[in-house]
């Protein structure tokens, strides 16, 4: 008597349940390392201090406390002016640093790295997610040219020009959208830098009407000057002025524009100068707040942007002036054609 045992159909499908296909997800990611990423980008000019930064950070161990936290690893980079960078193991080694130091702060990374087990899991692998914040835009315009040149991708340009990124890679997108929102309102409510300086917002906000305002102001000037020669031409009889009316018409209008061009050309010249000088020169508060450095460099901000402020109102007001130098001119001229 042969034992018979029944073979399976070739045509049998194996059927994989959903908590398996999540479980082969996480262990794939968790072994292969490829994750989702999304990548928030903020411009607004905003004033980071030391307090703000472990503000920070206890707002995203909050959102992360309201899972299971396997692992958490946290790395710091302070990159400072004087061409040197500060690197942090630990939370704790960064937070217990002693920032009483001349040097000014360029840059701020913080790497959020932890594994997590969610409620609503089918299986015991821990999930890894990353978060990294880069406060403060590191590259000066010629390396910016750079990564252009070097073909990377358009997001990498657009990091590395923002004042400050958030690049989350997840497998889980409710951890990811929860922290993004986290550090979005915690931008949000930081102080906005240089808030203070009224004076400068203003002079920044009307720049090109300022500049517009002293080549008008030299232009009438020049009106100013010749209804002065006008007057004087055809009041007295000048010998070197033409006696037909109509050629003495033709002569004041050449030297018309040529009078025009000169003060117009002027006004320019005096505007362009205003802005090299004064407007592009004025500084915004630096943006952190961490090193005895940063702080002595407000003080040095205020100071600067006085100076320069001074400067620009003695500039509007040669502006201003030239009309009374054009009718003091004229009056000088005319006493001598009396003479």
């Amino acid at each position: 008597m042969e034992n018979s045992t029944p073979s399976q159909s070739t045509n049998d499908v194996t059927i994989i349940d959903e908590s398996q296909i999540k479980q082969f997800q996480s262990l794939y990611y968790l072994i292969k390392g490829k994750r989702d990423t999304d990548i928030k980008l903020f411009t607004e000019f905003k004033q980071f201090s030391f307090q703000d930064v472990l503000e920070l950070n206890d707002k995203v161990y909050k959102v992360l406390e309201l899972h299971k936290l396997v692992t958490d690893i946290v790395n710091v980079n302070v990159g400072l002016e004087n061409k040197e960078i500060k690197t942090f193991g630990s939370w704790n080694e960064f937070k217990n640093t002693d920032w009483n130091i001349s040097a000014r702060t360029k840059y701020i990374t913080i790497e959020w790295d932890f594994n997590l087990l969610f409620q609503n899991q089918f299986h015991n692998v821990p999930q890894t997610h990353t978060m990294r914040v880069r406060i403060g835009n590191s590259l000066k315009p010629s390396e910016m040219i750079q990564v252009v040149f070097q073909g990377g991708d358009e997001y990498e340009l657009e990091e590395a020009q923002a004042q400050m990124s958030c690049k989350i890679d997840f497998i889980n997108a409710q951890i990811c959208n929860q922290l993004k929102t986290v550090v979005s309102e915690w931008y949000e409510s930081l102080p906005k830098n240089s808030e203070d300086h009224k004076v400068i917002k203003f002079i920044l906000k009307h720049e090109v009407k300022i500049q517009n305002f002293i080549v008008f102001s030299f232009l009438t000037s020049a009106i100013i000057l010749l209804n002065y020669l006008f007057s004087i031409s055809v009041k007295y009889d000048i010998e070197i002025l033409p006696k037909d009316v109509n050629q003495k018409m033709f002569f004041f209008i050449t030297l018309s524009i040529g009078i025009f061009y000169v003060f117009y050309k002027s006004g320019q010249l005096l505007s362009n100068r205003m802005m090299d000088k004064q407007i592009n020169k004025l500084k915004r508060n630096p943006m952190f707040e961490f090193t005895k450095g940063d702080k002595n460099r407000f003080a040095e901000v205020k100071t600067e942007n006085e100076k320069l402020i001074k400067g620009l109102f003695l500039t509007i007001l040669i502006g201003l002036s030239i009309n009374g130098l054009s009718a003091l001119i004229g009056l000088i001229i005319e006493l001598i054609v009396k003479k």
